[in-house]
């Protein structure tokens, strides 16, 4: 079997049809039940005015999305920030060029539909063994009392705030298991330090179990804090430091290990990771930053080729890869 490259990568509201969904009620546009359908290409514009930018602007910045990932050349991809599967078949057909052809994604808690998803890459020699979800699974070893992901009452008790998607994949005989995330987001509330500090405790069972079971766990996905940022919590340490991991990236130049750009502060963090089982031998790590705005100066390379005349980004955050040897 020759290198695999597995890459994460958080898209940034694929579409950014759901944004409006952050606004309270009274806030949110007209008919915009219609507008979480899928039923074209909308986008709105940067921030959460709620406008609606013309078709072409997201046509463009799709584009860069895609172009992302196609420059990277996984040969498994996980995402973030994705509506549904109908999107990612959708993007992957019209912007990807039918790249992949294994496409997975199950519905998640968050009720702006941002779920987390696994592409394969076409005729890459793989098998697709199981899929688990966890979004059902409470606090307190509890299951929710409604499967609704629109409740919000009910989800507020779940464990992950989207999912945490495990799917096991054979390849060469051996059978990885991917821990796909995207943890809850960093707000300065209490509740939301403590949610992750749940979310990395039981993302740690799950590797742990999976160990146990004879597989090769890789936890991945968009874990929403720096470990080495100034007010760093301790959210993540029970995943980070779990004896069994390794972090392939931890020996990288301090001003080369981020992978988010916040434009807002005009900072850029870590937030995206890649933990994987000491068992396997990861070769080679990268950060992908082409697709980042041209007002992130701190990186200082060239741009996307579909980038050119405008400052639509791939996305905020990086294509994060690592290529193992198995």
């Amino acid at each position: 079997m020759a290198n695999i490259k597995i890459t994460t990568f958080n898209c940034e509201n694929l579409y950014g049809r759901y944004r409006f969904l952050d606004k309270p009620w009274n806030e949110r546009p007209d008919g915009y039940e219609r507008l979480i359908q899928v039923s074209g290409v909308i986008s709105l514009k940067r921030g959460r005015k709620g406008a609606i930018e013309p078709k072409k602007i997201t046509e463009k910045q799709r584009k860069s999305t895609a172009e992302a990932i196609l420059a990277t050349l996984p040969d498994i991809l996980v995402v973030q920030e994705i509506e549904n599967i109908q999107t990612l078949r959708l993007f992957n057909c019209k912007y990807c060029n039918d790249y992949f052809d294994r496409i997975i994604l199950l519905d998640g808690n968050d009720p702006r539909g941002i779920d987390v998803g696994v592409l394969i890459k076409r005729d890459f020699d793989a098998e697709i063994l199981n899929i688990r979800t966890h979004a059902d699974e409470a606090l307190g070893g509890k299951t929710l009392k409604s499967s609704s992901r629109l409740n919000t009452k009910s989800t507020a008790e779940a464990i992950f705030s989207r999912d945490c998607l495990e799917v096991d994949i054979k390849i060469d005989g051996k059978t990885i298991t991917l821990l796909v995330n995207h943890f809850k987001a960093q707000d300065g509330k209490p509740s939301s330090t403590k949610k992750r500090q749940e979310q990395s405790k039981k993302v740690k069972e799950i590797a742990a179990r999976a160990i146990n079971e004879g597989k090769m766990p890789i936890v991945l996905g968009d874990l929403n804090i720096d470990i080495k940022q100034k007010n760093y919590d301790g959210s993540l340490n029970e995943i980070y430091n779990y004896e069994k991991l390794d972090d392939p990236f931890k020996n990288k130049p301090e001003d080369e290990l981020w992978s988010h750009y916040y434009s807002s502060d005009n900072k850029v963090s870590r937030l995206d990771y890649i933990l994987v089982d000491k068992k396997l031998n990861v070769i080679s790590t990268d950060f992908f930053r082409n697709g980042l705005t041209p007002d992130c100066k701190q990186y200082t390379g060239t741009r996307l080729e579909s980038m050119k005349g405008n400052d639509l980004e791939a996305s905020d955050h990086c294509p994060t890869s690592v290529i193992i040897d198995l």
